[in-house]
């Protein structure tokens, strides 16, 4: 018996009959006929030799073989596989992340159209309703459910927390159209509204604004 038919090939001494004895040789009966045996661990096909060539035996177990691998715990290895990959993925719950230094923790790719309010990167929802949400033209809108705190902004050190820009965000004050320092006070440049500030203006400085109206406050100071 040979390991395949070509002239290099193996013979394979390992053989054993159906009860498991070893077998020295191969024998073929009147007609023919080879009885069952066992071949060596790891060949699907061995090849014989009777003294006119070298002829390829096919197994006669073929099915169980099939059974077993179809029956197998991981017969391809892939789902050891995929639980590695699984082991690197994020949780639906319970995640903690540890992000390297100078990475981001995620990258979002959105449609370039920024008129898209429709889609969102993330939604909150009770299943019904769609509350806080990130939408895919990068508007933030907060929607609590229920009576809770809408917004709530930490900081620390003398920078701002909060600073809005007509156009591109910045976290610069520079440019600034409206900004919230650390200390609690705010800067705006333009009018600031409220049902109890009404329309005065309020000015400081050596010399009286330019075209008074009524209500204006000057504080003169000199130089």
């Amino acid at each position: 018996m040979w390991s395949s038919g070509a002239a290099d090939a193996e013979q394979l001494l390992d053989l054993v009959d159906m009860n498991g004895n070893p077998l020295s040789m191969l024998t073929a009966d009147q007609n023919g006929m080879v009885p069952a045996f066992y071949g060596p661990e790891g060949y699907a096909y061995v090849w014989v030799d009777f003294g006119a060539g070298r002829y390829m035996m096919l197994p006669t177990d073929t099915i169980r073989r099939v059974q077993e691998h179809v029956t197998g715990a991981d017969p391809h290895g892939d789902r050891n596989y995929a639980d590695g990959l699984f082991d690197q993925a994020i949780p639906k719950r319970g995640a903690s992340v540890a992000v390297d230094r100078g990475q981001a923790w995620l990258s979002v790719q959105v449609p370039a159209d920024d008129s898209d309010d429709q889609g969102a990167v993330l939604r909150l929802t009770d299943g019904g309703s769609e509350y806080t949400r990130l939408r895919n033209d990068g508007a933030l809108v907060l929607d609590p459910i229920g009576a809770r705190t809408p917004l709530a902004v930490g900081t620390s050190g003398d920078v701002p927390f909060l600073t809005c820009h007509r156009g591109r965000a910045n976290a610069s004050p520079d440019g600034a159209v409206l900004t919230v320092a650390s200390d609690g006070s705010v800067t705006s440049s333009g009018t600031v509204q409220a049902a109890n500030i009404g329309s005065a203006r309020l000015f400081s400085g050596p010399t009286p604004p330019k075209d008074p109206q009524v209500g204006d406050v000057w504080v003169m100071y000199a130089e």
